[in-house]
Order: C-alpha cells, then sequence, then structure tokens
C-alpha cells in the first residue's frame, strides 16, 4: 500500500509541474514534454502488473504503447486546437492504458494456462477490444458534452467524437497486434535457441 501511494504522490507530483509548464509556456517542446511524460507513466502502469516478467515485455509494451500513443496523439492534433491536446490526448491514452492492461494481463495467463496457449493473435485482442469500451462509454459522451458547453456545433462535435473514437480503436487494436507479434517473435526465438 505504502508504495503504490508513493508511487501515486510521485506521479501526481510530475504530472502537476509538467501541467504548470505547459500552461506557462504554450511552447512546442512543453506540448512534447507532455505527450512523453505520459507516454512513459503509461507504459509504467502497463507494466505494473506484469512485474514478474517486466524485462520480457520491456521491449514489446514499449514499442506497442508508443505506436498507439502516435495514433492518438495525431489524432488529438488534427480534430482539436492544441489548446485541448493534454486533456484529450490523456484520456485516450488511459482508455488505451486500460486495454493494453488487459492483453497483456491475458498474455501472461495465458503461458501458464495449457488449454489457452495455443490461441491465435485475434483471440488475445479480442478481450482488449471488450475493455477498450468500457472506459470509452464514459469517456466519449463526457468529450461530447464538454465541446456542446464550449459552444462547438453539435454536427462539429459528432465529427471530432466519432473521429476521435475510432482513432481511439485503431489505437487499441494496433498496439495489441504489434505488442503480441513481437511477443510471438521473442518466444520462437527463444525456442530455437
Amino acid at each position: 500500500m505504502l508504495v503504490i501511494f508513493g508511487a501515486t504522490v510521485a506521479q501526481m507530483a510530475i504530472v502537476g509541474a509538467v501541467v504548470w509548464l505547459v500552461y506557462q509556456t504554450h511552447a512546442w517542446w512543453s506540448y512534447l514534454l507532455w505527450y512523453l511524460v505520459v507516454l512513459f507513466l503509461s507504459i509504467c502502469w502497463v507494466l505494473y502488473p506484469l512485474q514478474s516478467m517486466w524485462k520480457k515485455m520491456l521491449w514489446p509494451v514499449s514499442t506497442a504503447m508508443l505506436v498507439g500513443s502516435i495514433v492518438v496523439a495525431g489524432s488529438a492534433l488534427l480534430c482539436l486546437p492544441t489548446s485541448v491536446f493534454m486533456t484529450v490526448y490523456s484520456v485516450l491514452m488511459a482508455s488505451l492504458t486500460a486495454s493494453m492492461i488487459q492483453t497483456m494481463v491475458n498474455y501472461q495467463r495465458s503461458l501458464h494456462d495449457p488449454e489457452t496457449r495455443n490461441l491465435t493473435w485475434r483471440e488475445h485482442i479480442l478481450p482488449q477490444i471488450r475493455s477498450m469500451a468500457q472506459p470509452m462509454v464514459a469517456v466519449i459522451p463526457t468529450l461530447f458534452a464538454g465541446m456542446l458547453l464550449g459552444g462547438i456545433s453539435v454536427l462539429d462535435s459528432l465529427i471530432v467524437v466519432l473521429l476521435l473514437t475510432a482513432a481511439a480503436f485503431v489505437s487499441n487494436v494496433l498496439s495489441g497486434v504489434v505488442a503480441l507479434l513481437i511477443l510471438s517473435k521473442t518466444s520462437k526465438t527463444s525456442e530455437k535457441s
């Protein structure tokens, strides 16, 4: 409990410092710093349940989260003004992190369960897609309501919400596929040697 509490406090201190810096400067490098901080924290949270295998999972998880974050950040920058990039990117990364945790935990379980050991990558990805829907059900209506309250028209808000939902779906599936492909290649390599 103390370790988790300490990690949470440290994370909030880092996030608070970067948020303050971004809002003070509004410079491109501060938004890049926010992107990297959120990406780093997301990778750490995905690896946290996999502590016994974190060395094996570090490369696949980091690569997968980087690919997913590029899709999410790029979509947020294309759809929305820079002033709201931090918020939207962070929310979509929270969804991606939750679904990647589910995929990696399922993969880890499959290594120890003979019945699920020979699952295809599609069967590994399905729980991730299902778990993605849960945070998105709460996130997307809130985002839509926020845009309406901010004075954006209903049609424009709807288009942005649909584009961000599609981007979240693509980033979730793509990151899961990338992680599982890297893991399957590394396991085949280790079996040969």
